[in-house]
């Protein structure tokens, strides 16, 4: 059976990333700068995003959702939003993905053994995690637990004392910010990145089995929102 995906992922601050597939090929992306107007714009991006493909919400088999971590704001339009397009569609099953996975598995063919994504997430912390790149049609090992991480937390955490060659690529959406994260120089690559709707929706794909009715979805904050 071929199963078709809507991704919606607005755990950025600035982009809103749409994806649709159909049995694991992609029909198509949409990733826009809208910044805080996601709210007032998402209904409206996703109901012509599917008219493209001449698409129903009913004709989805899968509603695939970024739950973080990321922008509160943005965390919660996506979450809701996704709960009540699968409400409307007759409780069509829910894909939770992570952010920090979903940009790791948007950037194949890394060198490096690992790679670890880097998102701002204010207080002097970012929300990170560690992944072994992914083969073709798998998603990456995680290596490293996703978290909010100190400056120091990540360190001893990214190089324990038997790791100090291990080899990473970071990647980040505010690089202008995690640059200066780390204490001297940045310890490997780095390279910025953005949210892609069709690497959250091919991910999604590898995750069916783990979709859940829309009210079992929650947001993955990973902090309290009055920190930063």
């Amino acid at each position: 059976m071929k199963h078709r995906i809507l991704s919606i992922n607005c755990s950025n601050a600035r982009w809103t990333a749409l994806g649709l597939s159909e049995g694991g090929t992609v029909c198509g992306e949409m990733n826009l700068d809208l910044g805080k107007r996601q709210s007032s714009f998402l209904p409206s991006l996703v109901d012509f995003f599917l008219r493209c493909f001449s698409f129903k919400v009913q004709d989805l088999d899968f509603i695939a959702v970024v739950n973080g971590p990321g922008s509160f704001t943005g965390i919660k339009v996506g979450v809701a939003f996704s709960q009540f397009l699968a409400w409307a569609a007759g409780e069509k099953p829910v894909i939770p993905l992570s952010s920090l996975e979903s940009l790791v598995f948007g950037r194949p063919g890394s060198s490096q053994s690992h790679i670890c994504p880097l998102l701002w997430a204010g207080g002097g912390r970012v929300y990170s995690a560690l992944y072994a790149p992914a083969a073709a049609g798998e998603h990456p090992k995680e290596a490293m637990p996703p978290r909010a991480y100190s400056r120091d937390e990540l360190q001893a955490a990214l190089f324990p004392s038997e790791d100090r060659k291990r080899e990473v690529l970071f990647l980040s959406d505010a690089p202008e910010k995690c640059a200066g994260f780390f204490s001297g120089s940045i310890p490997g690559p780095f390279e910025p990145a953005a949210p892609r709707g069709s690497a959250d929706v091919l991910l999604a794909g590898l995750y069916k089995e783990r979709a859940i009715p829309p009210q079992a979805v929650t947001a993955q904050y990973f902090r309290e929102p009055d920190i930063g």
